[in-house]
């Protein structure tokens, strides 16, 4: 009993003591120095308000999807969400694509789908999936991070002068400030 509680505790003790041999931090590149990182991808806050219906366009970055009264409808991550007749599952017809930039959720509740558009929630009436409309807006609800996803990254410091990120593109940077 006394060898498996040595075991026990040694299997325990060696992670811990190999968490302590990590770098605590990052240096940080030299003025001039190009460092690979990421830099936002804005939108002007008008552009980000602006919930439009267009024609049905290719799915780029699916997300989470929603089945309603033979209606499918599928989020594209930071785009909108497509809109689909589900009717015969083995053939759905894209019936359009409702731009909402900076969309990342939605729920549906009766004939009223609630999405994210940016910092903002939209209630849209889909009674009629066809013509589809914004009934309602609440502005400034969410709390919006200002840094990408990836960790332990440089990335070019966010400017809101600039208008809302809605993406992150990988490139060279010169002389980054800002690390997570």
């Amino acid at each position: 009993m006394h060898t498996y509680t040595r075991l026990c505790l040694l299997t325990l003790l060696v992670p811990l003591l190999l968490d302590g041999c990590k770098h605590p931090f990052t240096p940080a590149p030299q003025p001039g120095d190009p460092a690979n990182g990421y830099r936002p991808v804005y939108i002007t806050n008008e552009d980000l308000r602006n919930v439009t219906v267009e024609a049905p366009q290719p799915l780029q970055s699916p997300g989470k999807i929603y089945i309603k009264d033979g209606y499918l409808f599928i989020n594209d991550q930071q785009r909108g969400i497509h809109i689909f007749d589900n009717r015969n599952p083995a053939k759905p017809v894209e019936l359009g694509f409702l731009r909402i930039p900076g969309n990342s959720e939605m729920a549906v509740k009766d004939s009223t789908l609630y999405a994210n558009n940016g910092p903002d929630l939209i209630a849209i009436n889909i009674g009629r999936p066809a013509s589809v409309r914004v009934v309602k807006r609440m502005a400034d609800v969410f709390t919006i991070s200002n840094y990408p996803d990836a960790r332990q990254v440089w990335f070019e410091c966010p400017d809101p002068a600039k208008g809302y990120v809605v993406g992150w593109e990988r490139t060279a940077l010169t002389n980054p400030q800002c690390y997570r």
